[in-house]
């Protein structure tokens, strides 16, 4: 048993230690993040193992008259093990020199994460959902709900954002793996980058953040100084806060006459909804609305929609959903206008 536990732990180990570099050098993926924790927990388990075979050792080791290991051993392993964790935590040398290598911080202009308030996954094959989480439990959530055809065999790529009703970018909510973490999208013989697959969507972007299609800054955009870049202040009822819900979605390879590049074929499509957050009905169907121009396209919306075929069969129900607080939270507010969120508070203050 000894030895099947030595060779495990060797070939766990070395998948820990490559599925880690992968993710020191590379994109985020998926695969490789769940590889390595999985990894991970085998690799502590195994250790565990090991540990408890040879108990005896490890308690003579450490035993404060120990003569397997004297104090001055252990006094230097002890410290090098605080060195360690100081230098991590404090970012000292050369350990923030080792996290500036990273492909984290070498593309940090390129990555795009949504707020930590949004999740996201795929409830079927062929069904996605995005849920934003308001940061105040009495303001409104909002979740969209993405229902693509069953005839497809791969889902389009997509991204999900919300706009002011003036145009302007509030916050993107999703954007797919294979393109959120590079703006190159991998996997592909011909390389395909944002702003070909997804330009609306990327022109948004550059306007607001002032990085442009190549990852660089832009001093040309950005938004103003006043520009929210979170949409909890959209989400406070009895305001009139009214805001456009948009998705963009692109099938590469969906031909038709008029779009007859093979590796390329349609151009993105956009699905766009006003959302009253102050309105009677929490529901609002996202409408076809335009497209994204194809090859050398400007991100430029272009609302001519007689070219546009098959693609239009990619979205089965694209739909936004507002979720309204509960009405104990929204009476607690009225009664204590300087604020009582928390469910505690309200119960005490309920009959």
């Amino acid at each position: 048993m000894r030895h099947w536990v030595n060779l495990a732990l060797m070939f766990v180990f070395g998948t820990l230690v490559v599925t880690g570099v992968v993710a020191f050098l590379l994109p985020f993926s998926q695969t490789n993040t769940r590889l390595h924790v999985v990894s991970g927990v085998v690799c502590a388990a195994l250790i565990a193992k090991h540990v408890l075979s040879r108990i005896t050792y490890v308690r003579s080791a450490l035993a404060f008259r120990s003569k397997v290991v004297g104090p001055v051993r252990k006094t230097g392993v002890l410290a090098f093990w605080t060195l360690v964790l100081v230098a991590s935590i404090m970012a000292l040398p050369p350990t923030n020199w080792l996290m500036d290598q990273s492909y984290e911080t070498r593309e940090r202009l390129q990555i795009v994460r949504s707020s930590s308030l949004v999740g996201f996954g795929q409830t079927t094959p062929h069904r996605r959902i995005v849920v934003r989480k308001a940061k105040q439990d009495t303001n409104a959530s909002l979740s969209i709900h993405l229902g693509y055809s069953t005839w497809l065999d791969q889902l389009p790529t997509t991204a999900v954002w919300v706009e002011s009703t003036t145009g302007t970018m509030i916050e993107t909510l999703y954007l797919d793996e294979s393109i959120a973490y590079s703006d190159e999208i991998s996997g592909r013989d011909t390389p395909l980058r944002r702003r070909d697959v997804l330009p609306i969507w990327r022109h948004a972007y550059t306007a607001v953040s002032g990085i442009d299609a190549s990852g660089e800054v832009d001093g040309m955009t950005g938004a103003t100084q006043n520009h929210s870049f979170e949409l909890d202040r959209y989400l406070e009822l009895g305001q009139g806060n009214r805001f456009v819900v948009c998705v963009e979605v692109n099938l590469p390879g969906d031909v038709n006459e008029q779009w007859s590049d093979v590796e390329w074929g349609q151009p993105s499509l956009l699905y766009t909804a006003l959302i009253d957050v102050d309105s009677e009905s929490p529901h609002a169907i996202l409408e076809l609305t335009g497209h994204g121009g194809g090859l050398q396209s400007d991100g430029n919306i272009r609302y001519d929609l007689e070219t546009i075929t098959t693609a239009r069969g990619i979205v089965d129900l694209f739909l936004a959903k507002l979720e309204l607080p509960r009405r104990d939270v929204i009476e607690a507010r009225e009664t204590h206008p300087h604020g009582i969120h928390s469910p505690s508070q309200i119960a005490a203050d309920s009959p």
